[in-house]
């Protein structure tokens, strides 16, 4: 199959050296290489930065003609059957129905990983109905069948573990330099059951409650975010990954770090609301409700090593059986492509709004 993979690539032209750095784990890339490894033909085009070296004075916002005359130009050339958008905003809708004239039979599926009550992330979502096919959201709310048209649907999508991205065994290491480790991108407020609070808050008062607890913050508390290889090594130092996210009581919603954790060989910690015990047992995670189950976890990863490296292989086999790329990929093609959609998976498989 010919896929056009569109989304932001990190093509560091002009401005975008200044502002952007390597998200080497993000899942588009993941499923370019999934993609690959199963002999599928894969196109990336990174629409933000071709719209800023189009645009007038190089500003992205005024590059959105500019991003869709060279996306139908890469249509046009490659006549892709599977047309993938991952955050695509320089792409118009006009674009995607030209398109569709272009590659007679092309299917289009709009991907989005952020939570979903947020308003950017709203309009975003209710953005391309009536031009995509399908709308995959790592959220499982079946209401997402509003965003999307007629013949559309909208369906959920894990996300996935990449045997070229996360490389580490993290269970393996004798004494790793933290016990748990908590990479952010800025200080928006995350949830820790019932309360609200940045992640360096969150962390200030765990350490204060849990004063034994060796806690690296890559991105909070005045430390520099980690990006590229420095993510790598933020995960390689510790035991343990808290899984924070902006929003915790979301069904099968997670910051996709929880996945980067899991792949790496770390013990997870996470928000119990979202309903991650579906997949994952007391052997393989390790749960909390609210701020004081959260540091009765870190007490015990503190002060019992070998019980947190058993939990950690645990989480580690079971996210590698279940959550794959090549199988999520496999799952997202049979969504798409298969009658009656996907089935057999231990996630939900239905196709919300589908007629």
């Amino acid at each position: 199959m010919r896929i056009l993979n569109v989304a932001d690539f990190n093509w560091m032209t002009g401005r975008e050296r200044d502002v952007t750095g390597l998200r080497l784990f993000d899942l588009c890339r993941k499923i370019t290489m999934a993609a690959t490894r199963a002999d599928h033909l894969v196109v990336e085009f990174s629409d933000r930065s071709v719209a800023r070296t189009g645009a007038p004075l190089r500003l992205r916002a005024l590059g959105a003609g500019a991003a869709s005359r060279r996306f139908l130009q890469v249509v046009d050339e490659f006549q892709p059957q599977l047309i993938l958008l991952h955050f695509a905003d320089a792409i118009t809708n006009d674009a995607l129905g030209e398109a569709r004239r272009l590659s007679p039979g092309v299917a289009i599926a709009d991907i989005n990983i952020d939570p979903i009550d947020f308003a950017r992330n709203k309009r975003r979502l209710a953005r391309r109905k009536g031009a995509v096919d399908g709308l995959f959201v790592t959220t499982a709310e079946p209401a997402l069948a509003a965003n999307v048209g007629a013949t559309a649907f909208a369906a959920y999508l894990p996300n996935p573990v990449d045997p070229a991205v996360e490389t580490g065994r993290g269970f393996e290491t004798d004494r790793p330099q933290f016990h748990l480790v908590l990479p952010v991108f800025g200080e928006a407020p995350r949830s820790i059951g019932a309360q609200s609070m940045t992640p360096t808050r969150a962390a200030r008062m765990l350490i204060r409650e849990v004063p034994d607890l060796r806690l690296s913050t890559p991105g909070a508390d005045g430390q520099p975010a980690a990006s590229g290889y420095g993510y790598f090594m933020a995960l390689r130092s510790a035991r343990a990954g808290w899984s924070l996210s902006k929003v915790a009581n979301r069904p099968l919603y997670a910051s996709d770090r929880m996945a980067h954790f899991f792949g790496w060989g770390l013990l997870v910690v996470m928000e119990r609301a979202a309903g991650f015990e579906r997949f994952y047992g007391p052997d393989e995670a390790v749960f909390y409700d609210d701020f004081e189950g959260l540091a009765h976890a870190a007490r015990r990863i503190a002060a019992d090593d070998s019980w947190a490296r058993a939990v950690a292989e645990n989480g580690w086999r079971k996210t590698w059986t279940l959550f794959n790329s090549g199988r999520v990929l496999h799952y997202l093609l049979a969504q798409l492509f298969d009658e009656g959609g996907a089935a057999g998976y231990e996630w939900p498989c239905e196709r919300w709004g589908a007629k």
